[in-house]
């Protein structure tokens, strides 16, 4: 079924004015702008291989029930359309998206009951055609991920408490269940799909009969058969634990598993395993401990810092079990030809000591919403959660370190070190900040208070932390009248350019030279760039 799709007048404010120098060492390099509301919610923005995707869902009328699908897209100088909509059914909400080729697939619920009525809408991008996917027969579960790949919905969730996953042809309406996944005592950590090989992979927790905590690897095609399954353990050590992990991408048939581990029943914090996977499923684990990372107090004060490392030099000599006094949670991977590094959140829960590892795991929300979505929790945003949410409703999160280990093919430690955080409470356990990695010059950017906040480490040695900057314009003729906290987004888009969006009240002169207000929605290409400092050096 094809739906009528209208194009909406409005049109981008795009300033192509010379970049702000907001500080040395980052740029605000091209913005644009749509008209929206303070009350609209806010565009939910991807990055595409040309440049950028922005959509939302928006009343047609002021409290008018009739909604529409708003989209644009802009290239990599944030260009762009103007704002294409698109007519979606009465009463349904949002609640998972995804990009495959030149398509945007929008997945909608009617309702909140997990039984309700759900359409897919897909969207040409390219002529801007739409058709509608109605899904029937799939299993009444609460949704966790969706994911399209070669016109199949790959849908997971939890049913009774158990997950499960289910494909969807969306071209002849097809549903296949997924076999193996649905199981007490078992939770997904992360879904990945594979475009190039057309294969998905699965990785969950599973625990025994006897309690004990195992990681596996299952991968899927696309009519639903198990290629293979690896289950990854700490062999020899019935000691440890391997809680949860992100997976790496195939190279070769190959992949990288890492994450936390810790002691089994005891403490889940010891450090950070390596295995390696090769084509046959056999693997090899490696152990990171605090004696393997020399930079890890480097977060700390200077007396404190020296505390804590004579300690540790004494639990060594005694050959003390050596273990984190906090929640250490892998963040991000960064893989590149002969490396690979790992970026890790170092933080205190208010829940107690460390996260718990029963059902939620605290880097799961991260991985269901990987485009910085974790704002979305707020009002004004759209409603993402992550399992366990509720659970976790009123807890805060003190982050006090951001730990970078930068690992060789083999697992071998080159280097480590760690930014400190500055004890920043948040209630969003998500990823704290973005990373860039190019295999020597690594910037760290965050958003705390309506400011950006940089560091910056060179072959793991640390030139800058925390160098504070706040948002600004690119038209030097404007001013910043409001800025919507709740809707800022910051994201890694590539190299070492970040996309910043949100929303924003702008004062500008109109042209009989009053001074007027817009409100818009804006993105802001953010570039990190160390030798901006030199040469502002060389210029003073």
């Amino acid at each position: 079924m094809k739906l009528p799709m209208h194009k909406n007048l409005l049109l981008f404010f795009l300033l192509a004015a010379l970049p702000v120098y907001a500080m040395a060492q980052v740029q605000f390099v091209q913005r644009a702008e749509v008209p929206t509301e303070w009350s609209d919610r806010d565009y939910i923005v991807l990055p595409t291989q040309e440049g950028t995707i922005g959509f939302r869902v928006k009343a047609r009328k002021g409290f008018s029930l009739e909604q529409r699908l708003q989209y644009f897209f802009t290239n990599m100088r944030l260009q762009g359309s103007g704002v294409y909509e698109v007519p979606i059914k009465d009463y349904f909400d949002l609640i998972g998206f995804d990009l495959d080729d030149d398509y945007l697939y929008t997945l909608f619920q009617k309702g909140e009951s997990y039984s309700s009525e759900k359409v897919v809408y897909e969207v040409d991008l390219a002529t801007h055609q739409v058709r509608e996917v109605a899904l029937d027969n799939i299993l009444e579960m609460e949704l966790q991920e969706f994911l399209i790949m070669e016109k199949k919905a790959i849908l997971m969730g939890m049913m009774d408490y158990r997950p499960a996953i289910q494909l969807l042809d969306t071209e002849n309406g097809s549903v296949i269940t997924v076999q193996g996944v649905y199981a007490n005592e078992v939770s997904i950590l992360q879904l990945r799909k594979d475009p190039e090989l057309k294969v998905f992979d699965v990785l969950v927790s599973k625990r025994d009969r006897y309690k004990k905590r195992s990681l596996a690897v299952m991968t899927f095609d696309l009519e639903g058969n198990k290629l293979r399954e690896v289950k990854v353990e700490p062999n020899n050590r019935p000691d440890l634990e391997i809680a949860e992990g992100i997976l790496t991408p195939m190279d070769d048939y190959s992949q990288v598993l890492i994450g936390p581990f810790g002691q089994r029943k005891r403490d889940p914090n010891m450090g950070v395993y390596f295995s390696k996977i090769n084509e046959f499923g056999e693997y090899e684990n490696r152990f990171l401990t605090l004696a393997d990372f020399k930079q890890f107090y480097n977060y700390l004060p200077e007396k404190q810092q020296a505390k804590r490392e004579k300690k540790l030099e004494r639990d060594i000599e005694k050959e003390k079990d050596l273990t984190l006094s906090n929640t250490l949670v892998t963040r991000g991977i960064v893989a590149g030809e002969n490396y690979f590094l790992v970026y890790n959140d170092y933080y205190l829960t208010s829940s107690g000591r460390t996260s718990p590892r029963d059902m939620m795991y605290s880097s799961d929300f991260y991985r269901y919403a990987p485009m910085s979505m974790r704002n979305r929790v707020r009002p004004g945003g759209y409603p993402w959660y992550y399992p366990g949410s509720d659970a976790m409703a009123n807890n805060e999160y003190k982050f006090m370190a951001a730990q970078f280990i930068l690992l060789d093919e083999q697992g071998q430690l080159v280097w480590d070190n760690s930014l400190s955080l500055e004890d920043v409470t948040t209630s969003s356990p998500g990823k704290f900040g973005e990373v860039s990695f190019d295999g020597e010059d690594l910037y760290y950017l965050y958003l705390e208070d309506e400011k950006l906040k940089l560091s910056y480490l060179q072959d793991g040695e640390i030139e800058l932390q925390n160098e504070e900057m706040p948002l600004a314009l690119i038209n030097g003729s404007e001013r910043i009248k409001d800025t919507q906290a709740e809707s800022l987004s910051l994201s890694w888009w590539y190299g070492n350019y970040f996309l910043l969006s949100g929303k924003q009240r702008i004062r500008f002169l109109d042209e009989e030279g009053r001074e007027a207000t817009r409100e818009v929605f804006f993105m802001t290409k953010v570039l990190a760039d160390a030798s901006l400092k030199k040469e502002a050096e060389k210029e003073d």
